[in-house]
């Protein structure tokens, strides 16, 4: 059967922006909505409570009443006629705005509240709910439904010595009524909080539009770039927040890209040119050379040879130099510095006839690669015998020393100690202007072009400085000699 690639094309997934604003509001809702609702149940069983609370203080207020007894009477002598107790009760007490009150005597009205009343007790519904309900010596409340009032109801039995009749009095409160009000703030909030989602969502889509723009423009930015290129960037307004970090951040790597690979094809492009010159050495002495004349062709076999080292030993140090970049270039281990400086002393001194003088004064362990620091060491002690007289002195010193001013400027983060190796000749020197040009690949003084040499002997001491997150530095005058420094941090 044919096998059938999978489709590259997906289901388009929602926006950044969109999905970010979408959870903004979900989460706005969500807790609105607890909100409310956390609320509302607490002000409905507030509500209840405070209904309750009424009806039980009403039945109080009919038994302190009963307690206390007519006015006038002596020693405070308790009711003894329902009658009379019903109607002082309800002319001491006023019903509220959603409340109203009856009182039977074996089941017959006796007295109802004067004035308006919200809602009137004294129908056969109500009766009938009381006679439900009724329980002699107790007081009982009950949820009753008369027309459209939702009533909360007390029936309280009321009984007194030396009256044989059960009296009852019936309080009522409308619930629905305060119900209803609490519910009508339930529609408010519910506008408002919808109010509140909507300009909140208009809002942080605007916003996040601005602050999610880098993101677009970095998209738009990586859909154009390639190799050939990389000076696409990313427009910033602002970076005072982390998407806008972001896009300056991947502005900073392309910095770093296109100067790497600009720095990479000036590297392809110097290499070209330094071995174009002895293959065009080598190619024509070869088509000159006379092949029935020994001596030509062992000239040419000789100048062929030399030329041909010559190139291994450029190519050796290109290697070298594309190897620096890799992070095994360095191997860390505890190097004794004493230790160092005797295997430096038994190295330098066979470059030349010059005097060499090792000095160590540091001592104790650094952390670094013992065979780099040698290479580096020798290539800018056979500088300095290079471009110094026979028998002139030359110094290698190591020692431990504070960072100067150069040193912190250069590194991005100095350490508070350096190993210092230290290599000073009494030399032909180094004009002002050269000193940072001695430091490229390739880069050679111009006073000292007729010299043997690659121009990649500096660039690798550099590499194996920056290795051990270091640097290079030199102090010369021409005429007078020069002094590089090799500073090597104590603690990595």
């Amino acid at each position: 059967m044919p096998q059938h690639a999978p489709s590259s094309r997906t289901g388009r997934s929602w926006p950044v922006r969109v999905r970010v604003i979408a959870l903004v509001v979900a989460m706005l809702t969500l807790g609105l909505v607890v909100a409310g609702a956390v609320t509302f149940i607490v002000q409905f069983n507030q509500l209840d409570q405070r209904i309750d609370s009424e009806l039980l203080q009403e039945i109080d207020e009919v038994r302190g009443i009963a307690e206390g007894g007519p006015p006038g009477s002596a020693g405070d002598v308790p009711y003894t006629d329902l009658r009379e107790l019903f109607e002082a009760y309800l002319t001491v007490s006023v019903p509220g705005e959603h409340e109203s009150m009856l009182t039977l005597i074996d089941g017959t009205t006796v007295f109802i509240p004067g004035g308006e009343l919200p809602f009137e007790l004294n129908v056969p519904e109500v009766k009938q709910e009381v006679q439900r309900v009724y329980a002699p010596g107790r007081a009982t409340i009950t949820d009753f439904t008369l027309d459209d009032h939702e009533l909360r109801m007390i029936t309280a039995s009321v009984a007194l010595p030396g009256d044989t009749r059960e009296g009852v009095v019936v309080v009522a409160i409308d619930a629905g009524a305060q119900r209803r009000a609490i519910w009508n703030q339930v529609g408010t909030y519910a506008l408002v909080a919808l109010g509140t989602v909507l300009v909140t969502g208009a809002t942080g889509y605007v916003v996040a539009g601005r602050l999610l723009r880098p993101l677009a423009d970095l998209s738009r930015a990586t859909a154009t770039i390639d190799t050939e290129d990389l000076t696409q960037r990313v427009e910033i307004q602002a970076a005072d927040n982390d998407v806008a970090q972001l896009a300056h951040t991947f502005n900073q790597m392309l910095d770093r890209l296109e100067a790497g690979v600009a720095d990479q094809r000036q590297f392809l492009d110097d290499a070209a040119h330094e071995l174009r010159t002895p293959l065009t050495i080598i190619r024509g002495n070869l088509e000159l050379m006379e092949v029935g004349d020994a001596e030509d062709v062992d000239q040419t076999r000789t100048l062929v040879l030399d030329e041909l080292d010559r190139m291994k030993r450029l190519v050796d140090d290109l290697l070298l130099l594309a190897k620096s970049q890799r992070p095994d270039f360095i191997e860390f281990a505890p190097v004794d510095v004493q230790l160092l400086g005797r295997e430096l002393q038994d190295r330098v001194h066979q470059l030349g006839e010059r005097t060499w003088e090792t000095v160590a004064t540091a001592s104790g362990t650094v952390l670094a690669d013992r065979q780099r620091l040698q290479q580096a060491v020798i290539q800018l002690a056979a500088n300095a015998a290079k471009f110094s007289e026979p028998g002139s002195r030359i110094e290698v010193r190591l020692d431990w020393a504070q960072p100067t001013a150069e040193v912190i400027d250069t590194l991005p983060s100095p350490a508070r100690r350096y190993l210092v190796i230290t290599v000073q000749d009494r030399g032909t020197g180094i004009a002002p202007r050269e000193v940072e040009r001695i430091f490229e690949r390739f880069g050679r003084s111009e006073d000292h072009r007729m010299v043997d040499g690659s121009g990649l002997g500096l660039p690798i001491v550099a590499a194996i400085a920056q290795g051990h997150r270091g640097t290079v530095t030199v102090d010369s005058a021409v005429g007078v000699g020069s002094t590089f420094r090799l500073w090597i941090p104590a603690e990595m």
